[in-house]
């Protein structure tokens, strides 16, 4: 250990016992401390903090819950929900982003070492908790507060948007340096920026616009309807540009387009799950094509590196 070495220094040199006492003072506490302590905070830096994890456990719950129940069960969406939710194919699409965060929160728990691995989601999350409590305030009359799920609801969106800025703040006072962007992810970043630019004009407008654009939507929407459908589209529009900005390494792209895919994959089955709610849906599936076909491109460049999570 350093101890020894600067002992055995001050001991064998020859000089006075004053010179001795004075090279002595120059042992500083760190040179005090064994290697292995100092390599051990090393490499906690980056690493995900538990009150972190802990936090990700909560969605994964929460997401698994909603998800499967407004996808695979959407009727009850009209009466077993904090508010109605009709027709069906609505429910579905509420339930495909819920699944979609099922799948994000589950690969980070069962994969991810390092917080630059999902450090791109956390801005969507807040994005999308932000939007939905600004819908539930601004629709309070529509929802069913005499009902216990809707509490729930309530104190998740009030709650979200404080709980992920202290534990992104919490995770940056141990991050890693951050890393020189690899050349491989140039055209993945970019397509990414103007893809989530389109998204957030896009969910801006239909969240300031419900009743008038929501006209023009491949199926009936309500102004509620409308603002937790742009929340939707706002959480994966920021998702990217998050992505566009802050990616550095090939495997910190996996977790946001396995995201990205696995939404875009359950959004193109509605027509199918709920040919008789939608029509006109041309320009949306061509939309999610699209996503689907960057999410894709992304995983390919990315997937090798998947050991580096």
């Amino acid at each position: 250990m350093p101890i020894e070495t600067n002992l055995n220094q001050c001991v064998g040199s020859p000089i006075s016992p004053a010179g001795v006492a004075r090279q002595c003072r120059g042992v500083t506490t760190a040179s005090l401390r064994p290697t292995s302590a100092l390599s051990n905070t090393a490499r906690d830096h980056g690493r995900v903090l538990g009150l972190t994890r802990a936090g990700i456990w909560i969605l994964l719950v929460l997401a698994a819950a909603n998800g499967l129940f407004l996808y695979f069960l959407p009727g009850l969406g009209d009466t077993d929900y904090a508010w109605s939710i009709k027709p069906p194919v609505n429910a579905a699409f509420i339930g495909a982003g819920f699944l979609a965060g099922t799948l994000a929160t589950g690969l980070v728990l069962r994969f991810a070492t390092r917080w630059r691995s999902f450090s791109t989601l956390p801005p969507a999350l807040w994005v999308l908790a932000t939007s939905l409590l600004a819908a539930t305030i601004i629709h309070n009359d529509r929802f069913k507060w005499d009902y216990a799920p809707t509490w729930v609801w309530a104190l998740v969106y009030a709650g979200v948007p404080l709980a992920v800025p202290y534990l992104v703040m919490r995770q940056r006072r141990v991050a890693d340096a951050e890393p020189a962007p690899d050349p491989k992810l140039r055209l993945v970043r970019v397509l990414s920026a103007v893809a989530g630019a389109l998204l957030i004009a896009g969910s801006v407008a239909l969240f300031v616009a419900p009743v008038e654009l929501g006209e023009h939507w491949p199926w009936a929407l309500t102004p509620l309807l409308g603002r937790a459908v742009a929340a939707w589209y706002a959480l994966f529009g920021t998702m990217l540009l998050s992505c566009a900005i802050g990616l550095r390494r090939p495997a910190e792209a996996i977790i946001p387009y396995a995201t990205l895919a696995s939404w875009s994959l359950l959004l193109l089955a509605l027509p199918l799950l709920h040919p008789d709610d939608v029509s006109g849906a041309g320009p949306w599936i061509a939309l999610m094509v699209a996503l689907r076909a960057l999410s894709a491109y992304a995983l390919r460049v990315s997937l090798p590196a998947r050991r580096e999570l």
